[in-house]
């Protein structure tokens, strides 16, 4: 019978522990998050300082259609089908984004603006008129085409006619006079016949009238008896070629509700950025993307009008901020297509600001002097620097959903010398603590909505 030496037992012992060890270790790292980047390391990437500018040339060939189903197309900026070759300044949008915010909060919070009030019979909306990005749809028999606002934040769809007594200037109007199809009133039974004052804020407004007739998306996808608001009395700045607002929130009157004998209730959209176009797609053609997809809950709330999701954290670089879930839960997360920051509760933005300026502790924060109602307050100066290495940024929702955000959802900025971190703290009174993720967080990023199957999808490869 064979003997082992006693050392050599130990030898094999040992050896075993070792590789054990290792192997523990090995797979330990092989199961941290990837972070999308190829020259990702330790939770940052290095990105070229160009590249978070604002471009000056489109991307894409003139007449070249996005991926299929609508194309959707900046407000601002070289790809602009709306005539805003030149964006307003910063400070311009992120005040009217203040102001939306604002309405946003009010609805959860009883902050209520001074203007906002019922006239009469007349049920007033508010809603953000500066949405950055555009579909076109056809409304009447045959089509009248029009630009619409995407707004995920509205449950109304309407559009300026040319009946309007008082009317804007530049939009197209729409002729009920020239549809076969076209009825006036409501053709939705449990909807009244009485229209609505719809305020902006920047003090721009329209009293609709209900009409109904047939919406045309795509030529394979035509609705009829379709229910929208009819601009009579405008007044304001909607936006040179603006036409109107496609409204995609959860309330009965909305595109999305419409359209759910067909579509049952299943969007999705890629935001472009400004260089670029993106698309919009229903039904089938938007599920068809969701094999490559990550989602988390839709959450119920009694306001059904916005989409809540359930955010549970936010990692800077690779370390988790230490902010307990309820934080996010007091208020809840909702995730607005028409709000361009995300806005954050107070102490989550304090403690994601201060891990963003330790991430980026190297580079020189900007002397520029801030204006009076600057919201982005975590800024560098980025002139002397050719590439940038940036901490990655990931939101941490329910079931497992990891969201690590693209260049354009962290930093903003027009200037080398003055580019920031593109997040805000919630700035309204009462005890609201809710968060809002803006459209600037999701750009390059197809969102699909489930509504009927209570979900939210997300992936990242870009609109091309």
């Amino acid at each position: 019978m064979a003997s082992i030496c006693p050392s050599t037992a130990m030898s094999h012992v040992l050896f075993s522990y070792l590789l054990l060890f290792f192997l523990c270790y090995y797979i330990s790292s092989c199961s941290k998050p990837v972070y999308g980047a190829e020259d990702a390391r330790d939770g940052f990437h290095s990105t070229p300082v160009s590249a978070l500018l604002p471009k000056n040339k489109c991307s894409v060939p003139d007449g070249e259609r996005s991926r299929g189903g609508l194309r959707i197309t900046p407000k601002y900026g070289p790809c602009s089908r709306s005539g805003h070759t030149q964006p307003p300044s910063s400070h311009e949008i992120l005040g009217r984004d203040e102001h939306r915010a604002g309405f946003i909060n009010s609805r959860f919070n009883q902050y209520t603006p001074q203007n906002w009030m019922d006239h009469g019979r007349t049920q007033t909306k508010f809603f953000g008129e500066d949405g950055n990005f555009l579909v076109d749809v056809g409304f009447g028999t045959p089509p009248q085409q029009f630009k619409l606002i995407l707004d995920t934040g509205s449950s109304i769809t309407w559009i300026q006619c040319k009946s309007c007594v008082s009317c804007l200037k530049g939009p197209a109007r729409f002729d009920p006079s020239a549809s076969s199809t076209y009825s006036n009133g409501s053709c939705i039974s449990n909807v009244g016949q009485q229209g609505y004052k719809i305020r902006y804020e920047d003090n721009s407004s329209s009293y609709v009238n209900f009409g109904c007739d047939t919406l045309s998306l795509e030529p394979s996808d035509v609705f009829h008896k379709f229910q929208f608001g009819c601009g009579i009395y405008n007044q304001g700045n909607f936006g040179r070629e603006v036409d109107g607002l496609m409204g995609l929130g959860r309330g009965e009157l909305s595109t999305v509700s419409q359209t759910a004998p067909k579509f049952n209730k299943v969007f999705s959209y890629c935001l472009p950025e400004e260089d670029s176009i993106g698309s919009l797609f229903f039904g089938e053609k938007a599920t068809s993307l969701s094999s490559s997809l990550k989602f988390t809950k839709l959450l119920s709330h009694p306001d059904s009008e916005f989409y809540f999701v359930n955010l549970l954290g936010i990692s800077v670089g690779n370390r988790r901020l230490n902010i307990p879930s309820s934080v996010f839960a007091k208020s809840g997360t909702i995730i607005d297509s028409g709000t361009v920051i995300t806005r954050l509760p107070q102490p989550v933005y304090s403690k994601l600001k201060a891990a963003f300026k330790k991430a980026m502790k190297k580079y020189p924060r900007s002397n520029r002097r801030p204006e009076k109602g600057d919201i982005l307050d975590t800024c560098y100066d980025l002139g002397g620097t050719e590439e940038v290495l940036l901490p990655d940024i990931v939101l941490h929702f329910g079931e497992g959903t990891d969201v690590r955000l693209t260049r354009t959802g962290i930093i903003w900025g027009n200037d080398k010398s003055h580019l920031c971190l593109s997040f805000a703290g919630n700035s309204f009174g009462g005890d609201s603590n809710l968060t809002i993720i803006g459209n600037r967080q999701q750009v390059s990023m197809t969102v699909l909505y489930d509504i009927q199957g209570g979900r939210i999808g997300f992936g990242g490869n870009g609109c091309s």
